[in-house]
């Protein structure tokens, strides 16, 4: 029996179990770079910051619902996910059990890249509240020239930070831990068999709940300690720098920042 023959034996005896025959249906969703999330930004330090480059290495995007166990349990039987319950911050989506999946690695480039589809993501019909994925280390594998300045690094930012009178131009080198997740970005779409929405994948430079931007926290006078205007931020920086390498790092890695936008299909 074929593969897709055994899927289909597998939901009739899902939906006989339930007798809900949406939870069981299987929804394939066009998932793209979204780029209406990045916008010019004035940080808790009073920088005004613009990104001119963003970039960022990921795998196996997933979808959770919450309060929906017989699917939950029926897509764990279905594809062997082992994906445990996850929670979100207080004041954000909660995320819940994984019930849709893009699975593989991607770049995201939200700049020069924007409107770039990453793939067809398989969901089966539910009320969907939020997304994870995993950080990873792009490179050649991920179709990366060797010189390419985020190879071996999982994101790249780059843009102007301005204050005043005082100009910096900044380029940040973001690694993250092996296997580090990002859980609970918020995706709010209630997926149905006719369901045809395209959702977009966005960085978000403000986070649209709290207001504190990507960039809070971050001196970027103060990291340019020779002054020349021109800033690297990297795992390998000290004194200031390091500081504020640290604190984009860590900002980056939370799910503020992220959030999956469902758009209307384009016919």
């Amino acid at each position: 029996m074929r593969a897709r023959e055994l899927v289909a034996l597998w939901l009739a005896v899902g939906l006989g179990a339930c007798g809900d025959p949406e939870e069981a249906t299987r929804v394939d969703l066009t998932v793209l770079v979204d780029a209406t999330g990045l916008e010019p930004v004035t940080t808790d330090l009073g920088y005004e910051v613009t990104l001119d480059a963003a970039r960022l290495g990921l795998g196996d995007l997933l979808f959770t619902v919450a309060g929906e166990a017989h699917t939950a349990a029926l897509w764990r039987a279905l594809t062997g996910a082992l994906v445990p319950v996850a929670h979100a911050h207080p004041g954000h989506f909660q995320a819940g059990d994984v019930t849709g999946e893009l699975r593989g690695r991607f770049v995201a480039d939200w700049l020069d890249g924007a409107g770039a589809e990453l793939g067809v993501a398989t969901l089966l019909a539910g009320t969907y509240q939020s997304a994870n994925f995993t950080f990873v280390a792009a490179g050649e594998a991920d179709g990366l020239a060797v010189d390419d300045p985020l190879a071996g690094h999982t994101a790249l930012l780059a843009g102007v930070a301005t204050r005043a009178a005082e100009t910096v131009a900044f380029t940040a080198l973001i690694d993250t831990p092996v296997d580090r997740a990002l859980l609970g970005a918020p995706f709010v779409l209630r997926v149905r068999a006719a369901s045809r929405e395209r959702l977009g994948l966005r960085l978000l430079s403000r986070d649209p709940l709290e207001g504190d931007t990507l960039f809070d926290g971050v001196d970027f006078g103060a990291a340019d300690e020779d002054g020349d205007g021109q800033l690297l931020l990297s795992a390998a920086a000290s004194g200031a720098a390091a500081t504020a390498y640290t604190r984009l790092a860590r900002t980056l890695q939370t799910h503020d920042h992220f959030d999956v936008r469902p758009t209307p299909p384009v016919d």
